[in-house]
């Protein structure tokens, strides 16, 4: 099993990105050579942090036992609220951090994210009855696979070179906020797969359905503009919900 992504990795990954994006801002005083400077790094650095992800154990622990559709894993998902509590001191840490950060989208009051968490979960499943949970699951993969494909790329071309300087640098603030984004998701999956394994009075359905939050929460923040949706209706422009 690789080595696996600590929570104070992914909160420095977040802090040097958010520090990129807010110094980076038009009009900034910085150089376009110390731009592309902040730039370059920031996305280096959430390449390794999304590459070294998808082989974590954190993300491994949330696949699936089994199959079956999200929408029939729990009668009632407001019984797992308890079990997210746990999340709320992380989001507080993280929303005081990304207030300057532009473009990041605001966390707001923690205990309405977690909400809205198992919110967003409940209308996928009841929106699609018969989405599997491994399906779900391979969709967040592929998608947190696609904006590490895509800022790899743009940190090779900052080394590279690339002769429309501006345009790169606008590619790379556009691909750093949606990092920015899926990094609450994976800060939040770590401290929550801690909370999981030493929760004694979890029940298998409650595990289950807590994972299936977080392996949701995963696939909309990687690629936020498209709704998650199974594989046959193929990933659909759509609002936040979902």
């Amino acid at each position: 099993m690789n080595d696996a992504v600590r929570l104070a990795e992914i909160e420095m990954v977040q802090q040097h990105i958010i520090d990129a994006l807010v110094r980076t801002n038009p009009p900034t005083t910085l150089s376009e050579d110390d731009q592309d400077r902040l730039l370059a790094q920031a996305c280096s650095e959430a390449c390794g942090i999304l590459d070294r992800w998808l082989n974590s154990p954190a993300w491994d622990e949330l696949r699936p036992k089994g199959r079956g559709p999200i929408a029939d894993i729990i009668p009632d998902w407001h019984v797992i609220r308890p079990f997210l509590d746990p999340l709320g001191p992380v989001l507080s840490r993280m929303r005081e951090r990304r207030r300057t950060a532009t473009g990041l989208p605001e966390i707001g009051d923690p205990a309405a994210y977690i909400d809205d968490l198992i919110v967003q979960t409940n209308v996928t499943g009841r929106r699609n009855p018969g989405f599997d949970r491994q399906q779900l699951y391979e969709a967040a993969s592929e998608r947190i696979n696609l904006l590490r494909s895509t800022v790899c790329v743009i940190a090779g071309d900052f080394v590279k070179g690339a002769k429309n300087r501006s345009r790169l640098r606008a590619a790379a603030r556009s691909a750093l906020r949606k990092v920015g984004g899926f990094l609450v998701a994976a800060a939040l999956i770590s401290v929550g797969v801690t909370t999981q394994a030493a929760a004694h009075d979890m029940s298998a359905a409650v595990h289950e359905a807590v994972s299936v939050v977080f392996v949701h929460q995963a696939a909309h923040t990687a690629q936020p503009t498209m709704r998650v949706a199974p594989p046959q209706v193929g990933p659909q422009l759509g609002p936040r919900l979902g």
